[in-house]
């Protein structure tokens, strides 16, 4: 029996490092998702059998130092700071984007615990470690594949990602690896193993600048020196070490100072991510430094437990700047690990995930200075280990973490703890019989770890399964039993779910090919019946739509994304009046963002309330007067209020060229019937794009609005002309206008 267990343990704890390599197409968020439920279940499954194998032999039993009870420590803070915090099921159980959450680092703990009770020897973490850097080695294979152009880049079209999804999380995986196999090498007696470490560096170095992530890039200089320059410091006894250690801090300023010499020269600049490494500057953090500032009034609202994890949304749009209106809208992390934990725990909390940090560097680097501890780790696997966390620190305070970089953290600390640990008498020297632990513990253990397995795991595994059926579904009932399926699996994303539901409904609502849709599917339908058939198809996407928004909302009063999700769909849905309250709670609750403002005037605009209207485009383009959306939308609600001083005004020469490709000042320009304006814009927007023969169309059309039916006719005539392969095409609809219809 103990064999068998030991053997389920390592099993697991060996398959973890080839985590990185898992993509589930078959679920949603394939990147995130696939490797987040194997992490989850072969830990649910490694730590139950863990528990009774060291109940049957004491040598597994876990040992305590400051590391472990540092995180047993932040764990707890962050429990009770979920509890409290402002969505306390989100805080918990994260969603499918990001997976993280307190349900992620709590498997965390266990991993540590798992990890750090049964590598104990040498020998094994050298094995555990190998195997890391072997899959490193099949990630790097992937990324050279991406270079080539044999492989998909997934994130952008140059910055390679590799298995990762995203380049910053490949980034930070490869500065984790490029320390083990220095450690590696440090560690090997062979001569050609020493040569292939040192390869295999360069190599991982190359990927990593490859991501073009220069906050990784600069975190693995930055670490190179100061792990090089502790071991100079305190290489002592060691001259040959130290010198080897003076010499590379030469060399990494060195290659330092040569890039910066070459950063303009074509070499660099032909390389897309070299060349984006070699623009960094503090005039790029201005983003960074304005979410911070947002993260700061955040602290300053709740300092002490903070908002709890996975809600600085409820941060980031309270205290929205319209500065950021180039950016995404949504942030859900403040790029930041100092911030990110203050937000998500507090100072309390902070100080508690700091207390780990601290821990481990105190036992690897501080402790063995003493003569006693001095040979606990070698004066290069002090350096090395204070590197990397460097590294991984530095990396955080511009980007944030990932499974994959989580983990690779825990293993670095266990590592760590598995030296340092010692006996905790109670538990070391407790003696329990054979018989309740095979008729007792190990049932127990078994019951709870399937019940995690179950519980923690399956339904939403099923329901990330069920959306991506539902976006593969062919026919609409089929999509639509496809997330019903999702709704009712009880999984912790229903919000993610409500939304990609709610997508999929104004798709079908304003699919124009779904009568033909239907009728393929139901050919032996009378006509009568196939509408009545689309109508009941419409009907049930909007009513459950429509029911689980109303039920989010209840769950998420104050989540302005929510709110701007809803009033979209109650737009589409001829709900508008109900739109623009949900819209007015939603500004209420984020003053500063302009999109939310600009739905907030469509919608009254959509309801006739044009003045009113006015009064908010105005109130979006002052928050930020430099946004040129904000701008036409202004002049767009100006024409509608009929105040053409003002729109004179917002449309200077600098921004004719703006106003002639607007849409929305088109649509105002006809909703107003100004034809003569609207023909004048259209012919110039023609001029452009000459073979844009939807152009022509729309020219037609005004003119035929405007009571000038032979104008249409001869604009089109000329259109089949210029374009020949529209001339069939405007045969048909000079034929309509001639028969008294407007060509669409």
């Amino acid at each position: 029996m103990k064999d068998i267990l030991r053997g389920v343990v390592l099993t697991g704890i060996f398959i973890i490092p080839f985590l990185p390599l898992v993509v589930a197409d078959s679920l949603f968020f394939p990147f995130i998702t696939g490797k987040n439920f194997a992490f989850r279940i072969i830990v649910e499954i490694i730590f139950a059998s863990w528990i009774v194998l060291a109940f049957l032999d004491r040598s597994y039993r876990p040992k305590f130092s400051w590391i472990m009870g540092a995180f047993i420590w932040f764990i707890g803070v962050m429990f009770v700071a979920n509890l409290l915090g402002e969505s306390p099921h989100k805080s918990m159980w994260s969603n499918y984007e990001r997976m993280e959450g307190f349900v992620s680092i709590a498997h965390l703990l266990l991993y540590f615990v798992v990890l750090g009770s049964t590598l104990t020897t040498e020998k094994l973490w050298r094995a555990f470690l190998a195997t890391s850097i072997g899959v490193a080695c099949l990630m790097s294979l992937y990324a050279f594949a991406q270079m080539g152009g044999i492989v998909q880049i997934n994130q952008s079209d140059t910055r390679i990602d590799a298995r990762m999804g995203n380049s910053a999380y490949l980034a930070i995986y490869m500065l984790f690896h490029i320390y083990l196999v220095l450690l590696m090498l440090t560690k090997s007696t062979s001569r050609n193993m020493r040569i292939v470490y040192g390869v295999l560096a360069v190599v991982f170095t190359y990927v990593l600048f490859q991501t073009g992530t220069r906050g990784t890039a600069l975190a693995l200089v930055g670490s190179a020196i100061l792990t090089t320059g502790y071991i100079a410091l305190f290489a002592k006894d060691h001259p040959v070490v130290r010198k080897v250690a003076l010499g590379g801090i030469g060399v990494v300023v060195a290659l330092v100072a040569l890039f910066v010499a070459i950063k303009d020269t074509e070499f660099i600049k032909s390389s897309p991510n070299f060349a984006r490494i070699s623009t960094i500057s503090l005039d790029q953090l201005s983003t960074r430094l304005t979410i911070w500032s947002l993260a700061i009034e955040g602290v300053k609202e709740r300092p002490i437990l903070g908002w709890g994890q996975e809600n600085f949304n409820y941060v980031f749009n309270q205290n929205y700047k319209a500065s950021l209106y180039a950016q995404e809208p949504w942030f859900d992390r403040v790029h930041n690990l100092i911030f990110d934990w203050l937000i998500a725990g507090g100072i309390v909390g902070f100080l508690a995930y700091v207390s780990i940090l601290a821990s481990t560097l105190y036992y690897a680097t501080v402790r063995p200075l003493y003569a006693r501890y001095a040979d606990t780790f070698t004066v290069t696997e002090r350096g090395l280990i204070l590197g990397v966390l460097a590294g991984y620190v530095a990396h955080n305070l511009l980007v944030f973490d990932n499974l994959i970089s989580y983990t690779l953290f825990a293993a670095v600390i266990a590592m760590v703890h598995s030296r340092v640990a010692e006996p905790i008498p109670a538990i070391a020297d407790a003696d329990v019989e054979l018989p309740i632990i095979k008729n007792v513990v190990a049932p127990t253990m078994l019951a709870i770890g399937l019940g995690s397995v179950y519980l923690v795991n399956i339904p939403s595994y099923q329901a990330a399964q069920d959306l991506i059926k539902g976006f593969q579904s062919q026919t609409p009932e089929a999509q639509y039993e496809a997330f019903d399926m999702a709704l009712n699996r009880g999984s912790f994303a229903e919000q993610e779910i409500r939304e990609q539901l709610t997508r999929i409904t104004q798709t079908v609502l304003q699919d124009q090919n779904l009568a033909s849709r239907v009728r393929a599917q139901y050919p032996s339908l009378s006509a009568e019946e196939q509408g009545k058939k689309v109508n009941e198809i419409r009907e049930k996407f909007m009513k459950r739509a429509d029911e689980e928004l109303r039920m989010q909302l209840e769950e998420t009063p104050d989540d302005v994304r929510i709110l701007v999700f809803q009033s979209s769909f109650l737009r589409s849905t001829g709900q508008t009046a109900e739109a623009v309250e949900v819209l007015e709670r939603a500004v209420a609750l984020s003053p500063e963002k302009q999109q939310t403002l600009f739905e907030l005037g469509l919608a009254l605009l959509q309801m006739g309330r044009a003045p009113e209207a006015l009064t908010r485009f105005k109130a979006a383009f002052e928050l930020a007067p430099q946004n040129d959306q904000a701008r036409m939308y202004y002049a767009a609600a100006a024409i509608y209020a009929g105040d053409t001083k003002l729109r004179d005004s917002l449309v200077t020469e600098g921004y004719r060229d703006m106003y002639l490709s607007n849409d929305m000042v088109m649509r105002a320009l006809y909703d107003t019937k100004n034809y003569s304006e609207l023909l004048t814009l259209l012919s110039e927007r023609s001029l452009m794009q000459p073979d844009d023969a939807q152009l022509r169309v729309s020219i037609a059309a005004v003119q035929r609005e405007n009571g000038d039916t032979a104008g249409a006719i001869a604009t089109l005539e000329k259109a089949g002309v210029d374009i020949p392969s529209f001339k069939s095409q405007a045969d048909q609809y000079i034929a309509q206008l001639k028969s008294g219809t407007v060509p669409q």
